[in-house]
């Protein structure tokens, strides 16, 4: 909002019609659209004191404080590098753990995968018929004995049956049809290895990682599978090898977020899902290989946790080591620290406060001087308040008036920024005095004073009493629709006051009033001549009637 149009916008008319008469406005009712405060009141100056009366306690404060600060930074610096530190330990620790488990995954997948590939070379050249099926039992036989982690090595034709097996015998329920790598071989033609979900297996009633590979007739269509079973225990072994606590976790998963294994062992956990954690949206699933502190959806704990992708096999291994127990020395030393800084930040604390009470004792002269000094200040502060205002209203008198009009009247010369004026004269106050004595006139005035002094005025506004039942309005930065806004407004409230006047045409107090809203011409216009202009359209005001407007 504009300056110029501050009072415009604080006064809406209740009716937009305007009668022009004679080069006079008389307004319809003002309404007030929100209260905005009372007039403006100058604050006094805070007392300033001597600082040299200061000067020892502020440098013992001072010395103190800067002494406190350095050794809080200090330890502060110190307990920022050790848990940087140890942080970057417990980093180094989960990366060496990771690497021993992906290589050990790598190995097994390995194993398995030469062994798929020897079977099914084999398979390729002996055939899968009845005939040749006793030979390749006891080929899955020797291939079984020499791999431990390996729970069965199976055959299925195309329509899923188990064919041979490195057991002795084939099960009762022999249809494999159902399982998802027989499910994928068949509808995918690719000779590669697969890595399924864990499952239990049908024969051993143990949890297995299914290891396949497709095999093709001559002519490339489907022939069946050749199964190898990874026993989940054999990673359940390994794994418990390693000397972590209960609140870490080592875990095996599929390159979609599957649970292949997780330590500490949790059968439930085995074959869920990890895609919608943090760990996995933000890091594993954009990344081949890194160390972030994170969470996982199941464990809410925060943990360092190592990752890394199998480069031949879609596998990730991951190792999750608790933030909290690696961090464990760490804050025991921050801890110590703290207390020593505490201590030591005590004793310096109670060595300054001594010795600012020594220097406190021996001001209290000085300070009752100064307090003498500004009960004597604020006395002259009030003096001169009175000086500027008007005993009965309590608005500014005329001459603190003049020395504000002087001031904005040079203001405007240099921005070049309209100013207005109000002047308002009580309608017959004469012959109030005559019918209800002067005693009820002051009262009046008084109730004016309040009105006008109620008035939602600007910082630079002034309203004060200019002599009798006459008051001013300086409005400075104000256009012409915002300073008869202000004026209508003030009639108005004038009437609302309905002050009882039988010497009137109305039977009730109004008012008349002059207004002057222009910018100030230099070599032609001084702060009288605008006042001059004011007082010129409040007698033809009066000259018209009164209780009315008009403007220069």
């Amino acid at each position: 909002m504009q300056p110029s149009h501050f009072l415009s916008s604080q006064w809406k008319p209740l009716s937009s019609t305007i009668v022009k008469v004679q080069g006079c406005h008389r307004y319809s009712l003002m309404r007030k659209t929100r209260r905005s405060g009372s007039a403006r009141q100058d604050k006094p100056d805070a007392i300033l004191h001597g600082r040299h009366r200061f000067s020892l306690v502020f440098e013992l404060g001072a010395s103190a404080a800067l002494l406190i600060a350095a050794l809080i930074t200090i330890n502060g610096w110190h307990v920022w590098q050790t848990y940087h530190s140890a942080l970057a330990k417990s980093q180094t620790a989960t990366m060496n753990l990771t690497q021993a488990l992906s290589q050990h995954a790598s190995d097994t997948f390995s194993q398995a995968e030469a062994t798929l590939a020897e079977l099914a070379r084999q398979i390729d050249t002996l055939g899968a018929g009845a005939a040749q099926r006793p030979r390749l039992h006891q080929l899955f036989q020797q291939k079984a004995q020499g791999l431990k982690q390996i729970g069965a090595i199976s055959l299925f034709d195309d329509a899923g049956h188990m064919i041979v097996t490195e057991a002795d015998h084939l099960p009762a329920v022999n249809n494999y049809a159902d399982r998802d790598y027989f499910i994928y071989h068949r509808d995918h033609p690719e000779l590669t290895l697969r890595i399924g979900n864990v499952v239990r297996s049908r024969m051993t009633h143990q949890l297995i990682v299914p290891i396949s590979r497709r095999l093709n007739h001559s002519d490339g269509s489907f022939a069946g599978v050749v199964l190898e079973s990874i026993m989940l225990d054999h990673f359940r072994n390994f794994y418990t090898r390693f000397m972590i606590s209960d609140d870490s976790t080592l875990m095996m998963l599929l390159n979609n977020g599957t649970v292949l294994y997780r330590h500490p062992y949790d059968e439930k956990i085995i074959g869920t899902t990890i895609a919608g954690s943090p760990l996995y949206q933000d890091n594993i699933r954009q990344n081949h290989s890194g160390i972030v502190t994170s969470v996982l959806s199941a464990d809410p704990e925060q943990k360092v946790y190592s990752y890394t992708h199998l480069k031949q096999y879609p596998v990730i291994v991951t190792t999750g080591l608790s933030l909290d127990q690696t961090m464990s020395d760490w804050r025991q030393d921050a801890f110590n620290h703290a207390v020593m800084t505490l201590i030591f930040v005590v004793m310096i604390t109670t060595v300054c406060l001594l010795l600012m009470r020594q220097v406190r004792a021996r001001m209290r002269a000085e300070q009752e001087l100064i307090h003498a000094q500004r009960e004597l200040r604020t006395l002259n502060r009030s003096l001169e308040k009175l000086a500027r205002s008007d005993g009965l209203t309590g608005l500014y008198n005329r001459r603190h008036f003049d020395l504000a009009l002087d001031n904005e009247f040079k203001r405007a010369m240099q921005s070049r920024r309209e100013l207005g004026l109000i002047l308002l004269d009580v309608d017959y106050f004469k012959q109030f005095n005559d019918l209800y004595g002067h005693v009820a006139g002051d009262e009046c005035l008084r109730l004016i004073g309040q009105t006008l002094h109620n008035l939602p005025l600007r910082h630079r506004d002034l309203v004060a009493r200019y002599g009798g039942e006459e008051f001013i309005i300086l409005l400075p930065d104000t256009d012409r629709a915002g300073t008869l806004a202000a004026a209508q407004r003030i009639r108005q409230g004038i009437i609302q006051l309905n002050i009882p006047h039988e010497g009137s045409p109305t039977g009730i107090l109004t008012s008349s009033l002059g207004v002057f809203v222009g910018l100030p011409v230099a070599g032609q216009d001084t702060p009288t001549r605008l006042v001059v202009k004011a007082d010129s359209a409040l007698y033809q005001a009066k000259r018209q009637g009164r209780n009315q407007i008009c403007q220069a």
